[in-house]
């Protein structure tokens, strides 16, 4: 800086000096010139005059400052002087008659002297000023000069992390004060920036960067909206909306190619997917391999190549498992094709997996939550829901079917003399017995209808959007000839067993769910004491039977 002053300084004394001496040459040549033009007309009036213009013309001629005069035989209407360096002359050309000009050749090397004496002069006291200005200017500007050296070396230092770079002055005063009060300013800095740092870094792992504070801002921000997004998870009902806003977290960051897995630890299997892009592995399939699930580790293949034997693609991938170390476990594998994109990924992935570290303790309470309340409605043997749940969906069921127009079809299922399983291959068999019915009925009706452990070897199975009757009596039939040609496994032998079947109609034959219920079993006992292994529609008569017993043996 002190450089381009002193430079800024000796720029303005050069430009000075040549106005300065232009301004004196041009006065000095306006001045000769006047001079020179009234000796010329002075010698035109005498010259006029004489009566011997040429004896007048020789005695001038002997003049030492003139060094020729004589007669141009050529008109001219103005005075005219033409200097001549190269010969140190001035001429004058001036009008004397209608075909005569006077022309006058003044000797001017004297002249010429002066006029460079005059310049060399004016450029010795420009160079001897410009000397003096600059060793002032750098005597007393130098100091200042330095402080300002001194803070932009400190400022460059600041943008980098380092604090500690202070400044110092020989200078007393304001300048002294001012040095002090920076250097108190660094200190502070530094302690803050400190504290910041610290705190971030205990939530984010970050290595260091070339540019602490840029990236102290960015990591700032991150964590700004880190923040808003627990608040929002936090809000969210079940683990899958919380995915859903991982998800939308992903698109964020510009991530195309990815899978990302939510995992039942109690059960061994995956309850969600969300998936973009080529996943180049069999996690889907075979996520109890996956390394990132069985060490619970983060995998990075741009650090360790060939480190999944599971990944056949040749692109890099990072593999970062999510858990709280409970009943959920997710995986996010991100895949990355370009030198660019692993650069990039590199760079965010500290925020990705701040991003997971929020979500895993409050996916795995709002999991293990659903998991509680499931236990509650469902029934564990066969995994269906229970009377409980039929208590809480059974009105807004009726409604909905009600206000839609649409009919429904409550199907009774009772297993025909299935004391006798019990009584002969013991408890454990029946138990197994009675999960296998589940998994026939799961696999005969609708992902719409609702199947329900009724009690003991009792089914309710509610068809829902039925067109008639005769679809229900169809589904029941279905069901009754999938049970009949099923082989049971009681590990003593493989037996065949029967179901019977009751049927109500809503809104045909009832109006309210509990009566249609009830109707249903009505329906269910006549099956049973009319043969066993058949279905049965409701109708008015039954009301009739006296023999109907709302408890009956097998």
């Amino acid at each position: 800086m002190k450089k381009k002053i002193l430079l800024i300084i000796a720029l303005i004394m050069v430009i000075s000096t040549i106005i300065r001496t232009a301004i004196v040459g041009y006065s000095f040549f306006n001045f000769s010139n006047s001079t020179i033009e009234n000796e010329a007309n002075l010698l035109k009036e005498l010259l006029l005059e004489s009566n011997d213009k040429n004896k007048f013309l020789n005695i001038i001629q002997k003049s030492r400052h003139i060094k020729e005069i004589s007669f141009i035989n050529k008109p001219t209407k103005t005075a005219t002087i033409i200097s001549d360096y190269k010969h140190k002359t001035f001429t004058t050309l001036l009008p004397f008659s209608e075909n005569k000009t006077l022309k006058i050749v003044f000797e001017a090397d004297n002249y010429f002297k002066k006029l460079q004496d005059i310049f060399i002069q004016l450029i010795l006291i420009a160079t001897i000023s410009l000397i003096i200005i600059i060793l002032i200017v750098n005597y007393f500007l130098t100091p200042y000069l330095e402080i300002l050296e001194k803070i932009k070396n400190s400022t460059d230092n600041i943008l980098k992390g380092i604090f500690t770079d202070k400044i110092d002055t020989k200078l007393k005063g304001e300048a002294k004060e001012f040095t002090n009060s920076y250097n108190t300013f660094l200190d502070k800095l530094e302690d803050s920036f400190g504290v910041i740092e610290k705190k971030y870094t205990s939530l984010i792992e970050k290595e260091p960067s070339s540019n602490p504070l840029n990236d102290a801002k960015e990591t700032i921000e991150q964590l700004a909206n880190i923040f808003t997004f627990k608040r929002l998870i936090e809000e969210d009902e079940s683990p899958e909306e919380i995915l859903n806003r991982l998800v939308d977290v992903l698109i964020k960051f510009n991530i195309t190619n990815y899978i990302l897995l939510g995992i039942d630890n109690n059960e061994k299997k995956i309850i969600k997917i969300y998936k973009n892009g080529d996943v180049c592995c069999d996690v889907e399939e075979n996520f109890l391999h996956c390394r990132a699930y069985r060490t619970k580790k983060t995998i990075y293949s741009v650090e360790h190549k060939n480190i999944c034997p599971h990944h056949i693609c040749d692109n890099d991938y990072l593999c970062i498992p999510f858990s709280a170390s409970g009943n959920f476990t997710g995986i996010l594998k991100i895949l990355m094709n370009t030198e660019k994109e692993k650069e990039r990924i590199q760079h965010i992935k500290p925020y990705i997996k701040a991003y997971l570290n929020e979500i895993s303790a409050i996916i795995e309470a709002k999991y293990t939550l659903t998991l509680l309340h499931n236990q509650t409605i469902k029934d564990p043997l066969t995994n269906l829901y229970n009377r409980r749940y039929l208590e809480n969906i059974l009105t807004p069921l009726i409604s909905g079917a009600y206000r839609r127009g649409e009919k429904l079809a409550f199907l009774m299922i009772d297993m025909d003399y299935f004391k006798k399983v019990n009584d002969t291959y013991g408890h454990k068999a029946g138990d197994m017995i009675l999960a296998e019915l589940a998994r026939i009925l799961i696999s005969t009706v609708r992902k719409s209808d609702i199947i329900i452990r009724y009690g003991g070897e009792e089914f309710l199975v509610i068809l829902q959007n039925l067109k008639n009757e005769n679809d229900a009596i169809e589904v029941a039939e279905k069901i009754r000839k999938a049970v009949a040609s099923h082989e049971f496994d009681t590990e003593k032998e493989k037996i065949h067993k029967t179901v019977s079947i009751g049927i109500s109609i809503f809104p045909t034959h009832c109006k309210q769910g509990w009566e249609c219920i009830k109707y249903a079993d009505m329906a269910l006992y006549y099956a049973k004491n009319h043969g066993r292994n058949q279905v049965k529609l409701y109708n008015e008569e039954l009301k009739k039977e006296q023999n109907y017993e709302t408890e009956n043996e097998n």
